[in-house]
C-alpha cells in the first residue's frame, strides 16, 4: 500500500463526494474533474440541428461493423478496463490478473491509465467500464455494464460536448449549462416535429413532442414533471416545453403566440422571482402550467395554477437575499409621471421590510429596462393601463408601509406617520382606518378564530395569551404579506384572462414546475434553512415520492398481478419516512381536541397543536418531533433521517434518501401556525379601497371561488378541462380531514402539494431530472441566469463528480434504469396490441376478418407473435397484457410504419389507376361529345340561309318571354319568403346558443357548488360520527368509572366494619388482661422473645439481601461487558453484511449486465438468420 501513498496521494478507496483535478488526464476516459473538449463556440452557434444530427448518428449501433471495430472490441475486452472509485471521482484503471492466494481477500489489483501506478485496492471500489462506443450514449439503458461510474463517465463526455441531454431509459436527465440558447432556436424546434422519440437525439423538445404524440394518440392527459436542485434549469426547460407545443401544435386563429407566452413568464419571474444564497433568479412559487388541446391537436385554451408562494419573503428574508424582483424593477425603472404618483422622488434611508433601491449603476440600468419589458408583457396580454395602475399602487403601498415601520415598544402604531400617510392615500383609505386594520382588534380576531378553530370557550381564552405576543412589527408584516399575497393572485388571474378560452378541448398537457432542493451549505451559508425553503424541499420530496411509486412500485405491482416472476434487485425505499416527519397526520386527525398524545405526527402538525398549546415553544416542539421520529437509544443513526444539530432550536432532515442532508433553524416557527387578522384584513382594505381601479378589480374577485383558503391562484378559466381542474383541487380542501384543517396555515402546505398531485396522478406522467454541474455555480459571486442571446464560455462545460455523484443517488435514477432494463417497461393490452399490428401479418388479418371481434385475444396475440418472429425472451405473455423488453415496442413500431408506408403506396398507386382510368373513360365521352358537335355545326351551315329555319329561330324567343319573367317573379317571391324564413330560424338558434351556453355554464356552476356542499357535508357527517363516537365512548368509560367507584365504596365500608369489630376485641381483650394479673408476666416474656425474634430475622434478611444484590450487579456488571461485545460484534457483522450486501448487488448487477449482453447478442444473430433466411 506505500505505492499507493508515493504516487497518488489523494487515491482512497472510498466514495466521497468531493472532487478535485487529477495529475494528467488520460487519452480516452480523462481523470477526474477534467475539463472536457468543448466545440468551438461558432460551431454551436452556427447550426446546433447538424451538431444534434451529427452526435444522433455516431451513437448508433453499426449494423455491420468492420474488422477493426470488431478488433479494438476484441482487444478492450482483454484489458479488463475498470474504473477505480474513490475520493475525488473515478479514474480508469486496467485489472491485472494475480494468482491465487497473493493477495487478501477481497482485494484487487489494478494499474491506472494516466500514469502507470500499480495499487492493491477493495474489490467493492472498483467498477466495470464500457468500451469507448458508449462513451456518448444517448440513452444510458443501452449501457453494456451499468454503474454510477459509467454514468457520470457518458454524462460527463456528452456535458463536454455540449450536449447537455440525455435519455435514461423513459425519463430523460438535463444538466443544465447555463448557456448555449443556440440549442433552443426555432430551428432546432421544426428538426423534432412529428418526429418518434427513437429517431431523434435526446433534447427537451423531444420530450415535448414524445408527451404531444401519446396525447394525439391515446386521447389522455399527459404531464412533465422537472425534477432537481434550485439553479438546476426547472424553470427555464419549463420555458421551453411551452414555447415548443405552441410553436409546433399551433392553435385555432393563432391565439397563442410565442410572443404571448413569453409576455406569461416575464410578468411571473417579475412578481414570483427573486435572488436568493443558491440562484439569482430562483422561483419562488410553485406552478402549473396546463394546456388544454381540441380534437385537431391545437392549443385551444391555457391557465396557470399557482400555489405556496413565498409571501413573507416581501418582509422579512434569509441575509444578502432579496425580495421579489418587481420591487426593483419599479423603483429603477418608473417614469418621472409614476415616481410622483407612488411617492417615489425620495426614498426612505432605511425600511423595515429591507426594501431599498439597488446601489449599483449598472443593476439599476438593467432592473430599468426589465421595467419596460414587464410593462409592455402586460401591454401584450390586454392588461390595461389603469390595471397597471392598480398593480403599481398596491406595490406602492407596501414600500411605503416598510418605510413608515413600527413601534418595538409600548402602544402599537406606526413608527413614521409621514411614510403611512403615503401608503394609506395610495391605498386609497384613510390612515386611521389603515392603522386600525393593522394593529387594532387583534384579540377579537384572534378570539373568533381560536372559537371556530377549535370549538370552545376554554380554547378562545387560551388564544388571547398568544395575541399579546404579536408585536407591531409582525402586525405590519402580516399586512405587507397578505396585500402581495392578494396582488398575486390577482397578477395570475389576469395572466388567465389573457389564455383563457371557450373553445371545446378534448384533454390537457400539464408541466410542473416547483422550487428545487435547497441548502445552504451548498452556497456556503453558515445559516439553517427556513421555513419556506422546507416547505420547498417537501413539495420536490413528494414528487420525488411519485417518481419512486410510478418508476418503483406500480411496475412491480403490474408485474405481480400479471403472474410475471422477475430476478430483480432490491429495490431501496421511497422517501416516505423524510415526506413523514413533516406531514404524518394523526388518526384523530378529525377530533378535535388540544390534549397532546403519544401517537406520531408530523412537524407541520405538531406547529398546529403547538401554536395553541399553552405554552408551546420550539423546544417542546422539536423534542416532540425527535420522540417521534429520532433514532431510537442504541439504534444505528445512519438509518435515520432525523437527528439533532449541536446549536439550539437547529435539527437536521434527510432528504433525497439521505443523500442531502439539510440543518434548519426552527427558531420562530411556530408564527408560521398562527393566524394574524392583519393578514386577513387585507383583502378588505383592497375591495373597500376608494380609488376605483383598485376596488373593481378586488370587488369582481371577492365572489367567485379563485382562492381556496388563499392557498391557490389561477383556479378561474372557461374550458371545461380548466373547472374540472378547479374542481378536482377543490375538492381536496372540502373533503375528510382538509374541511376541518383547512383553515389551519401549517395544514394548508400539506393540502396544496395534496391538491398538485392528485391532478397529476390523473395523467400519464414524463419525468425530467435536471441535474447542477457544479457547486461553485451557486452563491454570492454567481453571475445573473444567462439569457437567450448571449456569449456561451467554454470555461463553464466543468462537471463536478462529486455533486453529479450525490444528484444521482438520490434520485434513483441508475435503479430505475436497472428495473427498466431488467423488466418489461413496455406493455399493452391483448385487443389493442392485435390491432395496433395486425398490419405486420396480413394473412391473420384475413383469417380473424377486418370485424376485429376474436373470442380469444390471447391466443390470437400468441399467434400474432409467432409469425412475426420474435426472440422468446423479448416478450412476456401476461393474463391481460403483453410485455416487452426495452426497444422492442419500438422496433415493432418501426416495422408498422415501414408497412404502413407500404400499404399507403399500393393504395395511392390503385388510387391513381382507377383515377387514371375515370380520365381515360371520361376523354373518350368528350371525343364522343366532341364530334357530335362537330356534326351538329355541320348540319347547322346547311340550313342557317333557309328562310323557314330563320322566321322559327326569331319568332320561338317571342313566345317563351312571357312565361319566363312569370316564372322569375314568383322565384323571387320565394326567395324573399325564404331568405325571412331563414333570417329567423338564424335568430331562434342564436338564441337558442346563447340560451344553452348560459343554461350549461349555469350547470357547470351549480354542480360545483354542490360538489362543494356535498363535500362539505360528507366532512360535517365524518366529524360529526367521530364526535359521536368518541361522546360514547366516553359515556361508556364514565359508567365503568362510576361502577368502580360504587364497588370500591362497598368494599370500604366493609372494611371499616371489620376494623370497628378489631378494635372492640382489642378492647375487651386488654380488659381481661388487666383483670388477670397471674398471667402478665409470662405474656410479657413471651412479647420480648417475639421481639428479638423478629430483630435476628430482619438482620439475617438484610445480610441474605446484601449478598444477592452484590451477586447480582456483579451479574449485571458482566452481562452489560457481555452486552457491549455483542453489540460490538453486531455492529461489526452488520457491517460485513452490508459490504457482502453490496458485492452481492454489484455482481448480480454485472450478471444481469450480462446476460442482457447476451441477450442482445443472440437478438441480433436471430435478426440475420431472418435475413438470411428470406
Amino acid at each position: 500500500m506505500s505505492s499507493r501513498s508515493q504516487s497518488v496521494p489523494s487515491l482512497e478507496p472510498s466514495r466521497g463526494l468531493l472532487c478535485t483535478k487529477s495529475p494528467e488526464p488520460a487519452k480516452t476516459h480523462p481523470g477526474v474533474r477534467v475539463r472536457s473538449p468543448s466545440p468551438p463556440r461558432g460551431q454551436v452557434d452556427k447550426d446546433p440541428v447538424a451538431i444534434l444530427q451529427v452526435s444522433h448518428a455516431a451513437a448508433q449501433q453499426p449494423k455491420v461493423k468492420t474488422e477493426e471495430q470488431i478488433a479494438a472490441e476484441q482487444a478492450w475486452y482483454g484489458s479488463e478496463k475498470v474504473w477505480l472509485v474513490h475520493k475525488d471521482g473515478f479514474s480508469l484503471a486496467t485489472l491485472l490478473k494475480t494468482e491465487a492466494g497473493s493477495l487478501p481477500e477481497g482485494k484487487v489489483k489494478v494499474k491506472l491509465e494516466h500514469d502507470g501506478t500499480v495499487l492493491d485496492v477493495d474489490d467493492d471500489d472498483v467498477e466495470k467500464a464500457n468500451p469507448p462506443s458508449f462513451d456518448r450514449s444517448e440513452d444510458l439503458a443501452l449501457l453494456q455494464y451499468l454503474n454510477e461510474s459509467s454514468v457520470m463517465h457518458s454524462l460527463r463526455q456528452r456535458y463536454g460536448g455540449n450536449l447537455i441531454h440525455t435519455h435514461a431509459g423513459p425519463n430523460t436527465v438535463i444538466i443544465n449549462p447555463l448557456s448555449a440558447p443556440s440549442m433552443y432556436s426555432e430551428k432546432v424546434m421544426h428538426m423534432f416535429k412529428g418526429c418518434r422519440r427513437e429517431d431523434t437525439a435526446p433534447h427537451i423538445y423531444a420530450v415535448a413532442q414524445s408527451a404531444y404524440r401519446n396525447l394525439l394518440t391515446t386521447r389522455q392527459d399527459q404531464s412533465i414533471v422537472l425534477l432537481g436542485k434550485s439553479g438546476s434549469g426547472k424553470t427555464t426547460n419549463c420555458q421551453h416545453l411551452v414555447q415548443y407545443l405552441v410553436s409546433i401544435a399551433g392553435s385555432t386563429g393563432k391565439i397563442f403566440s410565442g410572443e404571448k407566452w413569453q409576455a406569461v413568464y416575464t410578468i411571473l419571474e417579475a412578481f414570483g422571482n427573486s435572488s436568493t444564497s443558491m440562484n439569482t433568479n430562483a422561483s419562488r412559487f410553485s406552478q402549473i402550467v396546463s394546456l388544454d388541446f381540441d380534437q385537431a391537436g391545437q392549443v385551444a385554451s391555457a391557465s396557470i395554477q399557482t400555489m405556496l408562494l413565498e409571501k413573507l419573503r416581501v418582509t422579512k428574508r434569509p441575509e444578502t437575499e432579496s425580495t421579489f424582483n418587481v420591487f426593483y424593477y419599479m423603483m429603477s425603472g418608473a417614469d418621472s409621471t409614476l415616481r410622483t404618483e407612488l411617492h417615489f422622488n425620495h426614498f426612505a434611508e432605511n425600511s423595515a421590510f429591507g426594501i431599498v433601491p439597488q446601489s449599483k449603476l449598472e443593476d439599476k440600468q438593467k432592473s430599468s429596462q426589465q421595467f419596460t419589458k414587464l410593462q409592455a408583457a402586460m401591454k401584450v396580454l390586454g392588461i390595461s393601463v389603469e390595471e397597471q395602475r392598480a398593480l403599481w399602487l398596491i406595490l406602492g403601498t407596501i414600500y411605503h408601509l416598510g418605510a413608515a415601520g413600527a413601534t418595538k415598544a409600548g402602544r402599537k402604531q406606526f413608527a413614521r406617520h409621514e411614510w403611512a400617510q403615503k401608503a394609506a392615500y395610495l391605498l386609497g383609505c384613510t390612515l386611521e382606518e389603515l392603522s386600525s386594520s393593522i394593529f387594532k382588534h387583534q384579540v377579537k380576531g384572534a378570539l373568533q378564530r381560536s372559537t371556530s378553530f377549535r370549538g370552545g370557550p376554554d380554547e378562545a381564552g387560551a388564544g388571547d395569551s398568544s395575541v399579546s405576543k404579536i408585536t407591531a412589527l409582525e402586525c405590519l408584516e402580516a399586512m405587507a404579506s397578505g396585500l402581495y399575497s392578494e396582488l398575486f393572485t390577482l397578477v395570475i388571474s389576469l395572466v388567465n384572462r389573457a389564455l383563457k378560452s371557450s373553445q371545446h378541448s378534448l384533454c390537457s398537457l400539464l408541466i410542473v414546475d416547483t422550487p428545487g432542493f435547497q441548502n445552504p451549505r451548498m452556497a456556503k451559508r453558515q445559516r439553517g434553512a427556513t421555513f419556506e425553503e422546507l416547505c420547498h424541499n417537501y413539495a420536490q420530496e413528494r414528487l420525488q415520492t411519485l417518481f419512486h411509486e410510478r418508476t418503483f412500485v406500480q411496475e412491480l405491482e403490474r408485474y405481480k398481478e400479471e403472474n410475471i416472476e422477475l430476478a430483480l434487485d432490491e429495490i431501496g425505499s421511497s422517501t416516505s419516512m423524510s415526506v413523514a416527519a413533516i406531514d404524518q397526520a394523526s388518526t384523530q386527525a378529525l377530533v378535535r381536541t388540544l390534549a397532546r398524545t403519544d401517537e406520531a405526527r408530523g412537524l407541520l402538525w405538531l406547529m398546529e397543536e403547538e401554536a395553541v398549546q399553552p405554552g408551546g415553544s420550539e423546544d417542546t416542539l422539536l423534542e416532540r418531533l425527535f420522540s417521534y421520529y429520532g433514532p431510537d437509544q442504541g439504534d444505528n443513526k445512519g438509518h435515520a433521517l432525523l437527528l439533532k444539530s449541536d446549536k439550539p432550536h437547529h435539527f437536521l432532515l434527510g432528504h433525497s434518501h439521505g443523500t442531502d442532508w439539510v440543518e434548519y433553524d426552527a427558531q420562530g416557527w411556530l408564527n408560521h401556525a398562527k393566524q394574524n387578522p392583519a393578514s386577513q384584513n387585507a383583502a378588505t382594505l383592497l375591495q373597500d379601497s376608494q380609488k376605483k381601479n383598485i376596488s373593481s378589480l378586488f370587488s369582481s374577485r371577492s365572489g367567485g371561488p379563485t382562492v381556496l383558503s388563499g392557498s391557490i391562484a389561477g383556479l378561474e378559466g372557461g374550458s371545461q378541462l380548466a373547472l374540472r381542474r378547479a374542481t378536482s383541487m377543490r375538492k381536496t380542501f372540502t373533503t375528510g380531514m382538509a374541511a376541518v384543517k383547512k383553515k389551519s396555515l401549517c395544514i394548508q402546505i400539506k393540502l396544496q402539494v395534496d391538491a398538485l398531485l392528485d391532478t397529476v396522478r390523473r395523467s400519464r406522467v414524463h419525468f425530467v431530472h435536471c441535474l447542477l454541474p457544479k457547486a461553485d455555480t451557486v452563491g454570492v459571486g454567481m453571475e445573473p441566469r444567462v439569457t437567450h442571446g448571449e456569449s456561451c464560455d467554454s470555461g463553464l462545460m466543468q462537471l463536478d463528480v462529486g455533486l453529479l455523484r450525490a444528484q444521482l443517488r438520490g434520485s434513483k435514477l441508475i435503479d430505475a434504469l436497472r428495473i427498466y432494463r431488467q423488466g418489461y417497461p413496455d406493455h399493452m393490452v391483448f385487443s389493442e396490441f392485435r390491432r395496433r399490428f395486425d398490419v405486420l401479418v396480413p394473412h391473420l388479418t384475413k383469417k380473424h376478418g377486418r370485424n376485429y371481434m376474436v373470442t380469444d385475444e390471447k391466443r390470437a396475440v400468441e399467434e400474432l407473435l409467432e409469425s412475426l418472429d420474435l426472440e422468446n425472451s423479448s416478450y412476456h405473455m401476461g393474463l391481460s397484457r403483453v410485455f416487452f423488453r426495452a426497444g422492442t415496442l419500438a422496433k415493432l413500431e418501426e416495422q408498422r410504419d415501414v408497412q404502413t408506408r407500404r400499404n399507403i403506396t399500393m393504395f395511392q398507386a390503385s388510387c391513381r389507376g382507377y383515377l387514371a382510368r375515370q380520365a381515360f373513360k371520361k376523354r373518350k365521352i368528350q371525343d364522343l361529345a366532341i364530334r357530335c358537335i362537330q356534326k351538329n355545326i355541320k348540319k347547322n351551315k346547311g340550313v342557317k340561309g333557309w328562310a323557314w329555319w330563320k322566321v322559327f329561330t326569331t319568332v320561338r324567343p317571342l313566345i317563351e318571354v312571357q312565361l319566363t319573367e312569370e316564372q322569375i317573379r314568383g322565384k323571387d317571391e320565394e326567395i324573399q319568403q325564404l331568405k325571412g324564413r331563414l333570417e329567423k330560424v338564424d335568430k331562434e338558434r342564436n338564441e337558442l346558443r346563447l340560451n344553452s351556453d348560459r343554461l350549461e355554464s349555469r350547470i357547470t356552476e351549480l354542480s360545483s357548488e354542490l360538489a362543494d356542499e356535498r363535500n362539505t357535508g360528507e366532512s360535517a357527517s365524518q366529524l360529526l360520527e367521530s364526535e359521536t363516537s368518541e361522546r360514547l365512548r366516553l359515556e361508556k368509560d364514565m359508567k365503568d368509572l362510576q361502577t368502580k367507584f360504587d364497588s370500591m365504596k362497598k368494599s370500604m365500608e366493609s372494611m371499616e366494619m371489620e376494623v370497628m369489630e378489631t378494635r372492640l376485641l382489642r378492647a375487651s381483650e386488654l380488659n381481661g388482661e388487666m383483670d388477670d394479673d397471674d398471667t402478665e408476666g409470662e405474656w410479657r416474656l413471651k412479647y420480648d422473645r417475639a421481639i428479638r425474634e423478629i430483630e435476628f430475622t430482619k438482620k439475617r434478611l438484610q445480610q441474605e439481601f446484601n449478598d444477592k444484590l452484590e451477586v447480582e450487579q456483579q451479574n449485571k456488571r458482566q452481562l452489560e461487558r457481555g452486552l457491549s461485545d455483542l453489540q460490538a460484534d453486531s455492529e461489526e457483522v452488520q457491517r460485513t453484511a452490508q459490504q457482502l450486501k453490496k458485492k452481492c448487488q454489484r455482481l448480480t448487477a454485472e450478471l444481469q449486465d450480462t446476460k442482457l449482453h447476451l441477450e442482445g447478442q443472440q437478438s441480433r444473430n436471430h435478426d440475420l438468420e431472418k435475413k438470411q433466411r428470406k
